[in-house]
């Protein structure tokens, strides 16, 4: 689903609907400026290796069973402002190796279990403005190579970096208010 509007809450898209697509490994809902949740039944979707929901502005939660999905390795959740939480259940995604939450700045906090993502190897999170404190069973993610974030929470993981991983690279996107295009 690409460039989708006027779905609402997508109750279009039952459990029974999802049990017709039981080898679908990619679903994208991009640009849905009317959705407010996904659908639970996606959470049916065993097969489904890349999820990907951006510039949802209005998406304030994801379906608590998202854990589900077993063969997830791509969760894409950027330019979600709205996106309050993410459900405990994420850290039951076994093979998840990409998670981005860049631009979702309603976020408080990640789950406590993050450690629980062996498999994770890069996450990018920078403009979570939400975010304040990293949970400590970061640092159990023996996985994880890459980490996007923005000066907000940049000693946090250069911190964690210093402790306990040494390979990880923590690159730093920063803000720039610079004005020098308006020469040209």
């Amino acid at each position: 689903v690409c460039l989708c509007e006027g779905l609402g809450n997508m109750t279009l898209f039952d459990k029974a609907q999802a049990l017709k697509f039981p080898k679908l490994v990619e679903i994208n809902f991009d640009h849905c400026s009317d959705l407010e949740e996904l659908p639970g039944s996606i959470c049916s979707l065993t097969s489904l290796e890349r999820l990907s929901v951006t510039n949802c502005h209005l998406i304030q939660k994801l379906p608590d069973d998202l854990g589900r999905l077993r063969s997830l390795r791509l969760l894409r959740l950027s330019t979600c402002p709205s996106l309050s939480m993410l459900p405990p259940s994420i850290c039951r995604l076994q093979q998840l190796k990409f998670l981005d939450i860049s631009l979702c700045m309603s976020l408080k906090d990640l789950p406590m279990e993050f450690d629980q993502l062996p498999k994770l190897k890069m996450l990018d999170m920078n403009e979570c403005s939400g975010l304040k404190m990293l949970p400590k069973a970061l640092a159990k993610l023996r996985s994880l190579k890459r980490v996007i974030c923005d000066e907000h929470t940049e000693q946090q993981w250069l911190a964690i970096k210093a402790s306990a991983m040494p390979n990880l690279t923590v690159d730093v996107v920063e803000e720039r208010f610079n004005l020098d295009w308006l020469d040209d």
